[in-house]
C-alpha cells in the first residue's frame, strides 16, 4: 500500500475517524492485503462486523497476527465465540502475550462456558414477560420521558435487549438511550451481597440534543457500541454491575468517546430518586444505571479513592449529559506517586455495608508506612465513614498542609494495611494506636 495512504489511514485512526478511512480505502482501485486488513479494522470500529468478516476472509493472511485478531474481533461481536476464540489463540501463537488477544480469548472462554451450561439446562435466551416489559417501559416513560422509538436488538444467546429512545424535552434537553431487556436476566451478584445489591439492571446514557445519530463515524457511534458491550459484560464475564462500578476500555482504540478511558455507572440523578428503581409485577426490583464516560486520570482516581470521592470533584452537568468537550474533573488534583499502583488495588473489604470514604495521609499512601494511629469522627458528608488514618509520625506542620492528605476509599487503605480491618466497625469517637509490638490498642476517651 502506498506510504502516503498508510500514514493518512493511521492519522485518521488515531482520531477515531473511521468513516473517513472507509471512504478512503474503498476508493482504491487495486486494494492489497494490507489495505483490506485496515479497512476491516475500520469496519469493526464502526460495528460493521459482517462486512469486516467478509473482507478478511476474501484476503487471508495466515501469518499476520492482526488479520487473525481482526477476524476474531468481528466474530466475537457476532457472538460466534468458538470461531473467535480460535482466531485469538492463533493471534497469541504469532504474537505471544498480546494483551488485547488475551482479554478477548478470556471473554470467549467464559461466554462458551456460560452457553454450554445454558444449553445443558435446556434454557432459551431470557426475556421479560409481556407484563414485565410493559412495566419497564411504563417506568421509563413516567420518569425519563416519552419513548419515541424502540430499536429491536439482535437476539443473543443470553437475552433480547432492545433500545428505547427518548427524545429531548423542555425539561431535559438531551437524548436518552435506555436498554430494555438486560434486566430480564439476573447478574451473578456474590452470595454475601445478594441481600443488598440488585441483580437486575437496565443501562442508559444521556447524549446532547445535537448528537449525530445518523453518522457512522466512531465519534458518534460509540454510545451504541458501548451499550452493547456493557449489557453483555455481566454474562460474558459471569459478573455483575452496580452503582459506582467502572469498566475500563481494553485499549485506546475501543474507548467510550475520544480521549476517554472507561465508563462509570451511577444512578440517573437528574431524574430523581424514584427513577432509580422499577418494581416488576412480581415485586422484584430492576435498577437503572447511567453510563458516564471517564478520562484516564478520573478512572485512576476512582479506582484508588472510590466513586464517592470522584463525584465530589465532578460537576452536575458532566454527570447528567455526555459532553465530549468537557475538561477532566481531576485536572487540578495533584498527581502522587502511590506506593501501590491503582491497578494492584484489590477488593479487600467485601462485606462493608456503610459509607466508604475516609481520609489518609501521604505517609501511608505515598511513603508506604503502616497505619500507626487511626480514629473515627462524625462524618463530614454522606459518603464519609468518619475514619482518619495516620502513620503516627506526622508533624503538626505536615498535617496542616492539605496537600499531604486526601480522601480515599476504605478498601484502598485496607490494601496498604490489613491490620485495620477488624476495627472498622467501631463507632465514632473510637481511636486506636499501634503499640511497640505492632498491635492496635483502643485508646480511652
Amino acid at each position: 500500500m502506498d506510504q502516503t495512504i498508510r500514514q493518512r489511514v493511521e492519522e485518521l485512526h488515531s482520531k477515531d475517524r473511521h468513516e473517513e478511512i472507509v471512504r478512503l480505502l474503498e476508493r482504491l482501485e487495486t486494494p492489497d492485503a494490507e489495505s483490506c486488513s485496515l479497512l476491516a479494522r475500520a469496519y469493526n470500529n464502526l460495528g460493521r462486523y459482517e462486512e469486516a468478516e467478509r473482507l478478511l476472509l476474501s484476503a487471508p493472511q495466515p501469518e499476520d497476527p492482526l488479520w487473525h485478531f481482526r477476524l476474531g474481533y468481528a466474530w466475537f461481536y457476532q457472538e460466534r465465540y468458538e470461531e473467535a476464540l480460535r482466531e485469538f489463540e492463533e493471534t497469541l501463537q504469532l504474537l505471544p502475550g498480546d494483551e488485547d488477544a488475551l482479554i478477548f480469548a478470556g471473554w470467549c472462554r467464559r461466554s462458551l462456558e456460560a452457553r454450554q451450561k445454558q444449553n445443558a439446562a435446556g434454557q432459551t435466551p431470557e426475556a421479560y414477560t409481556e407484563a414485565e416489559r410493559e412495566r419497564v417501559l411504563e417506568h421509563i416513560a413516567a420518569w425519563f420521558g416519552k419513548v419515541d422509538d424502540v430499536i429491536p436488538g439482535a437476539e443473543s444467546q443470553e437475552a433480547q435487549v432492545d433500545l428505547a429512545v427518548i427524545p429531548p424535552s423542555a425539561e431535559h434537553d438531551c437524548y436518552l438511550l435506555c436498554t430494555v431487556g438486560m434486566g430480564a436476566r439476573r447478574m451473578a451478584v456474590p452470595a454475601d451481597l445478594v441481600e443488598t445489591e440488585p441483580d437486575r439492571a437496565e443501562l442508559m446514557i444521556a447524549l446532547p440534543s445535537w448528537w449525530q445519530f445518523e453518522s457512522e463515524d466512531e465519534n458518534w457511534r460509540w454510545p451504541l457500541r458501548w451499550l452493547k458491550i456493557m449489557t453483555r459484560l455481566p454474562w460474558n464475564q459471569h459478573t455483575w454491575l452496580g452503582w459506582g462500578d467502572t469498566v475500563p476500555a481494553i485499549s485506546s482504540q475501543h474507548t467510550p468517546g475520544p480521549g476517554m478511558a472507561g465508563i462509570l455507572l451511577i444512578h440517573p440523578q437528574a431524574y430523581g430518586a424514584e427513577s432509580f428503581h422499577c418494581t416488576l409485577p412480581n415485586g422484584e426490583q430492576v435498577e437503572f444505571y447511567q453510563m458516564v464516560p471517564l478520562y484516564a486520570d478520573e478512572l485512576d482516581f476512582k479506582l484508588r479513592n472510590g466513586a464517592e470521592a470522584l463525584l465530589r470533584y465532578m460537576n452536575e452537568e458532566a454527570l447528567e449529559v455526555v459532553d465530549p468537550a468537557r475538561e477532566s474533573a481531576c485536572r487540578y488534583v495533584s498527581v502522587k506517586d502511590f506506593a501501590i499502583p491503582s491497578a494492584q488495588i484489590c477488593p479487600m473489604l467485601r462485606n462493608w455495608k456503610g459509607p466508604a470514604g475516609c481520609i489518609a495521609t501521604d505517609r501511608i499512601l505515598v511513603d508506604g508506612c503502616r497505619v500507626g494511629y487511626m480514629y473515627r469522627e462524625m462524618p463530614d458528608y454522606e459518603e464519609d465513614s468518619g475514619w482518619r488514618f495516620l502513620s503516627g509520625d506526622e508533624s503538626d506542620d505536615y498535617l496542616s498542609d492539605p496537600q499531604n492528605s486526601d480522601v480515599y476509599d476504605l478498601n484502598t487503605i485496607c490494601n496498604y494495611d490489613t491490620d485495620i480491618i477488624p476495627f472498622l466497625s467501631y463507632p465514632a469517637g473510637s481511636a486506636f494506636e499501634r503499640d511497640l509490638d505492632g498491635h492496635f490498642i483502643l485508646l480511652d476517651d
